[in-house]
């Protein structure tokens, strides 16, 4: 399987990816992508890491097959457990939950390591995840979005600078992703609207104030959101 092979979500991770000595894929699976960016020259070599055998061996036979087995570790291993940051150029970790991105980050003593490309694609929480990289001296410097198996999902690509910054809660939704600049940034933006709307609604429902309150701070914030994709005019679009 080539670059051109992939499917559309790692493909585009692909794509963000800078030329580096070592990348690693947390959580490897088939380990289509680690074998990708080494065959592709986007890495000299790479680390594949799986909390399970048998995707690893999978990823392992994947690579042998490729002519690759001497270029890319496998590593069984939870997260980045494990993993030093000599070399390291990029550090993938896709396909999981935003939470479990934060707690892979939060757990690796290198993480504050100069230089290294983080390329995060949460499946949810995208919102706590941002939040958290804020609050701990990250910056997501661009938001890239893809529509694979009829879902939309976002990639951010971070580094570490040291810099706490504050961020309204719209920014912690919508993240770095610009609805004006492609569909697929649209959609997200869009999905991204009726999903707050749908969870205000349901506290309106229950009566209590103080889900009142809350369902009030979410509108607001699918009200913004609108405004993007609307070019500034916080109409609703929808």
């Amino acid at each position: 399987m080539k670059k051109k092979e992939l499917d559309p979500r790692l493909a585009l991770l692909y794509e963000m990816a800078p030329p580096c000595k070592l990348a690693v894929d947390v959580g490897a699976d088939h380990g289509f992508l680690i074998c990708a960016l080494v065959e592709g020259g986007k890495a000299e070599r790479g680390i594949a890491t799986e909390i399970h055998i048998r995707p690893l061996e999978k990823a392992r036979r994947e690579a042998e097959g490729r002519g690759l087995g001497d270029k890319i570790k496998f590593c069984l291993t939870d997260g980045l457990e494990g993993i030093g940051p000599a070399e390291l150029g990029t550090v993938v970790i896709a396909g999981m939950g935003g939470e479990t991105i934060l707690h892979i980050l939060e757990s690796w003593a290198y993480r504050e390591t100069p230089g290294i490309v983080y390329l995060l694609q949460p499946m949810t929480k995208a919102e706590r995840l941002r939040q958290w990289l804020w609050d701990n001296g990250f910056a997501i410097r661009r938001e890239e979005c893809c529509t694979a198996a009829g879902r939309v999902y976002t990639v951010l690509e971070v580094i570490y600078t040291g810099e706490v910054t504050s961020h309204p809660a719209w920014e912690c939704c919508l993240g770095k992703v610009d609805p004006g600049k492609d569909a697929d940034s649209r959609r997200y933006a869009e999905d991204l609207v009726r999903e707050l709307k749908k969870i205000a609604a349901g506290l309106e429902r229950t009566g209590e104030a103080g889900d009142r309150a809350r369902a009030g701070e979410l509108r607001e914030r699918a009200a913004i959101i609108s405004g993007k994709i609307n070019g500034g005019d916080n109409s609703d679009v929808f």
